[in-house]
């Protein structure tokens, strides 16, 4: 008799904490469920894009790579620089009407939004990509502190030369590192270590896709690029046109649906709240440079760099146009967003040039950054040059 009582006391504790565990975990899933909601938080696109950008130039006053002169907003409108087509597609581009003599600085744009954000999802909607021996056209991020690389940058889009598939990067302090497994991400790995302090490259993931970049990419009808960054880890996806998911297209993003990662830079070997203050968004197309110019005479492209982007023809490829930006970030999670304030946006891998790292000292400056591009697609260009439209 005592043991019977016994045994059902023991029952009755167990049916009681049983019960406690089954509510506490509903209350978790619960709790992931509202995570897997997002909320927009910013859409830039039509018209009204450019005003979320503000446009990098030489007024800063520091050196900027040896072919290209990132010009202010005024003079990228009335160049014909900054744009948008007949239905009002927002796009940017290097100048490549005029031949200029070898090694004289082309007038080209890069853009820089004014909000920060901390963490979210971010879907980029591209049109059409530049690509082309000696271009270097960018899609990225970049902490806002002024100690780069120490405030992390994110290289989502990014190529020179001819390729056919997106590379991704990051940049960071050192410590972070790629994970050890691949298994979780399609991309194939290339360097593993992140630490971009000493001037190296960072580390990076080429994606599996073979039209993720270049005139593939834009024969396609162009693509989607996305960026995961929360309290895992940062993931990033690509599709061409076709494949785009449909609430992707919906704006009721629902990553879990998605299925593996193109590339991840996972918590366990890199924490992204570590490595990753408030970044902004940075577009910019660029010519030679550091990692362009540098990789030229291997590239199989003719002649030189300089040689190669002083004659316009070389260059019909260097438009870049953008459906959209939109941002969005859990309402119950660590993102945040905020002004982006005043910092040096000159900094960074993807930047115009590193003149610390030349001098042996790359601290707080980087190099490097990747891609590559492929031939031309002069139709579509020829569009673009028809239709875009001045400032309104």
């Amino acid at each position: 008799m005592l043991l019977l009582l016994c045994l059902l006391a023991f029952r009755a504790c167990a049916s009681a904490s049983n019960a406690t565990f089954v509510s506490q975990l509903n209350g978790t899933l619960a709790h992931d469920t509202r995570q897997l909601g997002w909320a927009l938080k910013a859409a830039y696109e039509g018209l009204t894009f450019f005003d979320n950008f503000d446009f990098f130039s030489a007024e800063d006053g520091l050196p900027l790579t040896p072919v290209v002169q990132y010009v202010p907003r005024d003079q990228a409108f009335g160049d014909g620089l900054a744009f948008w087509t007949q239905n009002g597609t927002p796009g940017i581009q290097a100048e490549h009407w005029k031949r200029l003599p070898v090694g004289e600085k082309r007038r080209s744009v890069r853009i820089v939004s004014k909000n920060a954000f901390a963490g979210g999802l971010f879907i980029f909607d591209m049109a059409l990509l530049p690509h082309g021996c000696g271009v270097w056209p960018a899609v990225w991020m970049l902490g806002t502190g002024n100690n780069w690389p120490y405030a992390g940058e994110i290289d989502i889009i990014e190529g020179v030369h001819d390729p056919r598939q997106n590379q991704m990067t990051i940049h960071t302090a050192p410590g972070c590192m790629l994970s050890g497994s691949g298994s979780a991400y399609s991309g194939t790995r290339l360097n593993e270590d992140c630490d971009s302090s000493a001037g190296s490259v960072g580390c990076s993931i080429r994606s599996d896709s073979e039209i993720s970049y270049g005139a593939g990419f834009n024969l396609a009808g162009g693509g989607v690029f996305v960026l995961l960054w929360d309290g895992a880890g940062l993931k990033m996806w690509n599709w061409p046109r076709s494949a785009v998911p449909r609430d992707v297209v919906a704006r009721n993003p629902t990553p879990l649906a998605w299925g593996n990662p193109v590339a991840v830079f996972d918590r366990a070997t890199c924490d992204p709240y570590t490595y990753f203050q408030a970044q902004v968004i940075i577009m910019n197309v660029n010519l030679c440079g550091d990692w362009a110019g540098s990789t030229y005479a291997a590239s199989g492209c003719p002649g030189t760099c300089v040689e190669r982007v002083a004659d316009p023809a070389n260059l019909v490829n260097t438009v870049m146009i953008v459906n959209s930006v939109v941002v969005y970030q859990q309402t119950d999670g660590r993102s945040g967003t905020r002004a982006a304030g005043t910092f040096d946006s000159t900094v960074g891998a993807s930047g115009p040039i590193n003149p610390l790292r030349r001098l042996g000292a790359a601290q707080k400056r980087g190099s490097g950054g990747l891609w590559a591009a492929v031939a031309a697609v002069g139709a579509i260009i020829g569009f673009v040059s028809f239709t875009a439209i001045p400032l309104l």
